[in-house]
């Protein structure tokens, strides 16, 4: 696990990258193989994953016993969203291809919001595109 992922990141499209250089020791890097789940269904929540390189599915069990990809996140994307303010993971996370992860926990991220309004601005424009893509998918829109 390294402690200066942001620091020394070179993904320009997180959405996090110039707000969380402050805090290098908040911020959890890891890497991990492909097909290895980076949390599971149930697991507690521990905040926001941004795929620094790699691919992720978010996946569910449906009722039939079936796979169903839920969310798909490449370089620079956030996952682990659906869940942020819940206890418990509603879906899992696979790494599709070896990837590089960071972890923003909750409370730094509360935190960062709290100081900085153009985090907070794009965050809520972030949640709102994501609500409209889940109702175009589900067609209520």
């Amino acid at each position: 696990m390294e402690q200066n992922a942001c620091i020394e990141c070179k993904n320009t499209n997180c959405l996090f990258k110039s707000s969380l250089s402050r805090y290098p020791k908040e911020i959890e890097k890891f890497n991990i193989k492909s097909g290895i789940n980076v949390y599971l269904e149930n697991m507690q929540v521990k905040g926001l994953y941004v795929v620094q390189n790699g691919s992720i599915h978010e996946y569910f069990i449906n009722r039939k016993g079936r796979k169903e990809i839920g969310n798909s996140a490449k370089n620079g994307e956030i996952f682990g969203h659906k869940d942020f303010n819940a206890t418990k993971h509603l879906f899992s996370a696979v790494a599709i291809e070896k990837s590089s992860i960071c972890l923003i926990d909750k409370s730094t991220l509360m935190e960062v919001c709290k100081n900085n309004l153009e985090l907070s601005i794009k965050l809520i424009y972030f949640f709102s595109d994501e609500l409209n893509k889940s109702d175009k998918k589900y067609s209520i829109i």
